[in-house]
C-alpha cells in the first residue's frame, strides 16, 4: 500500500495503547496502596468496587493521555526543528521517509498491554521503542545529510532531551522538597 495517509492514525492508537497499559497497572498499584494504608474499605461504603477502579482508570487514563500527547507534540517539533537545521531537505522528503517509524510506537504500545502487571516493564517497552524510532529516524535520513549535519542531528537530539528530562527531575524535586520543608514537624 503506497498511500501515504496510511499511517497517519498510528500515534493516536499508540498513545491511547500506552495510556491505557499506565492507567490500568496505576490503579492495580493505588487500589494496593488504598487497601494497605485502610482507606480503601472506607471508599467502598460510598462507592462500588467497580465504580472506584473506573473512576481511577478514567482519571490516570486522562492524565497519561495527556502526558504522551504532550511528548509526541514535542517530539515532533524537536525532530522538524533538528532537519530545519541540519538538512538540506526543503520539500519535506524526510518527513514521509520517517513516517513510517510510528510503526515501532504502535507495536511497542500493543506489547505494553501484555506488561499491565510490572510497569517498570511498560516504562522499559516505551524506553527501548523510543530508541528504536530514533535509530530508524537517522537511518531513514542518513542519505540526506552530512557526516557534521548527520553528527548535529544526532547531538541535538541528545542534548534536548537530556536537558529536558534534568529540567522536569530539577522541577519535581523542588517541589517535593518545598512541599516537604511547609510541612509541620
Amino acid at each position: 500500500m503506497k498511500n501515504t495517509y496510511f499511517t497517519s492514525y498510528f500515534p493516536l492508537i499508540t498513545i491511547l495503547l500506552f495510556s491505557t497499559s499506565m492507567s490500568i497497572a496505576t490503579v492495580i498499584a493505588v487500589i494496593e496502596y488504598l487497601q494497605a494504608f485502610g482507606i480503601y474499605e472506607g471508599m467502598l461504603e460510598f462507592f462500588s468496587n467497580n465504580g472506584i477502579r473506573l473512576a481511577l482508570f478514567i482519571l490516570f487514563a486522562l492524565l497519561y493521555f495527556m502526558v504522551f500527547s504532550a511528548l509526541k507534540l514535542i517530539a515532533d517539533t524537536v525532530t522538524e526543528l533538528s532537519l530545519l537545521f541540519f538538512s538540506k531537505d526543503v520539500t519535506g522528503e524526510n518527513l514521509s521517509k520517517i513516517r513510517g517509524g510510528s510503526a515501532i510506537y504502535l507495536i511497542a504500545g500493543a506489547l505494553s498491554l501484555a506488561a499491565i502487571q510490572v510497569p517498570l516493564a511498560i516504562v522499559a517497552i516505551f524506553v527501548l521503542a523510543t530508541g528504536c524510532y530514533f535509530v530508524y529516524i537517522v537511518y531513514k535520513i542518513s542519505n540526506s545529510l552530512t557526516s557534521f549535519s548527520l553528527i548535529g542531528l544526532v547531538l541535538f537530539h541528545v542534548l534536548f532531551w537530556f536537558i529536558f528530562l534534568l529540567g522536569t527531575m530539577y522541577v519535581c524535586f523542588r517541589l517535593y522538597n518545598s512541599v516537604m520543608a511547609s510541612l509541620p514537624v
